[in-house]
């Protein structure tokens, strides 16, 4: 049967477990898609923002928020200090032995401007490429529906970014993560962690490092046990993706950014404004899986309306950067096919 293509997003019959309908000409995830409707998103907004109120003050912090430097990051760090004025932020950038210079100055920019602290959180950057190689190399480390939404890589990437900024909510009883995630990629405006889900995905990410290798025994990937074991089962930091609920236009993100000082990457990669390694991971994953890695976050944009179909093709489509993948394959020590 040739290749069909979901009339609605992006998403087609040669990615392994999409079905397209003959009939209605969608996918299964279009089929059954129910978007927010704009009183449902400002009802959330609503609750966060009464959340908001009430636990800030109280901790060192209010908020950790997890700022990559990249466009999305920067105007959710910008936008969330615009509509809460209040909040005292430490927005955290977990350099990951790729991120781009223009993406540490970014970062440092946009707390300068919103009036936030700043922390690059570093590792030992021979501990890291190692484990990025182990998971270029792997098959096995996460779930059928992991693979869908990003790289091997990338989901060992967010999984350290996760368990460390959790780790920091704690320390600092800040009440609140922020997470500049897309509709696309985190449809779920409030996640309330309870001490038996913060464990329960420590030892998941545990077992998923030993799927590829990684022994983190010293747990400088993991959250810390005795960091656990601190934790007032009352006062549980809840994760917030506010992004999925404001209104998302690439191009208007960028030109406000720019109008604030941010300065556009020299990067050449459409799908990410701040890591060098992103190139590579998505053609590791696409030789493995053959399922490109952002699919199924550009498909949920342009399900939810934020990105046109024909926009979300071209970014789908567009070529990865050879140059990006080479210099990423020379520093992991691989091939770079």
């Amino acid at each position: 049967m040739s290749k069909l293509t979901c009339k609605k997003c992006i998403l087609d019959s040669d990615i392994p477990g999409i079905t397209i309908n003959e009939e209605s000409g969608l996918c299964q995830f279009c089929e059954s898609y129910k978007p927010m409707s704009p009183d449902e998103k400002k009802e959330y907004l609503e609750i966060i923002g009464k959340m908001l109120e009430e636990k800030s003050g109280k901790g060192e912090y209010d908020v950790i928020f997890a700022l990559s430097g990249g466009k999305d990051s920067s105007y959710g760090l910008y936008k969330l200090k615009k509509e809460y004025p209040f909040l005292n932020i430490l927005a955290i950038q977990f350099d990951n032995a790729f991120i781009s210079e223009a993406a540490v100055a970014n970062a440092k920019k946009m707390c300068e401007i919103v009036g936030c602290d700043f922390f690059k959180l570093t590792m030992k950057e021979e501990a890291l490429c190692d484990t990025f190689r182990k998971a270029a190399g792997s098959t096995n480390a996460y779930s059928k529906f992991a693979r869908y939404r990003a790289s091997d890589i990338c989901n060992t990437c967010i999984s350290i970014i996760k368990q460390k900024l959790i780790e920091q909510a704690i320390i600092h009883k800040a009440p609140f993560i922020v997470f500049a995630f897309t509709s696309g990629q985190a449809p779920n405006p409030i996640i309330d962690l309870k001490p038996s889900f913060i464990k329960w995905s420590r030892d998941l990410f545990e077992k998923q490092l030993q799927n590829i290798g990684v022994e983190d025994k010293d747990e400088s990937f993991l959250l810390k046990s005795e960091i656990i074991k601190s934790i007032d089962k009352d006062a549980t930091p809840v994760i917030l993706h506010p992004m999925c609920l404001w209104d998302y236009n690439e191009d208007k993100i960028v030109e406000k950014l720019i109008d604030l000082g941010w300065m556009p990457p020299k990067i050449n990669d459409s799908n990410s404004t701040n890591c060098l390694l992103n190139a590579f991971a998505c053609q590791n994953h696409i030789n493995k899986y053959d399922i490109h890695p952002y699919a199924f976050d550009i498909a949920g944009l342009v399900r939810s309306g934020d990105m046109t179909r024909e926009e979300g093709l071209e970014k789908l489509h567009k070529e990865l950067s050879e140059p990006l993948i080479e210099m990423a394959a020379k520093k992991l020590e691989m091939d770079p096919e």
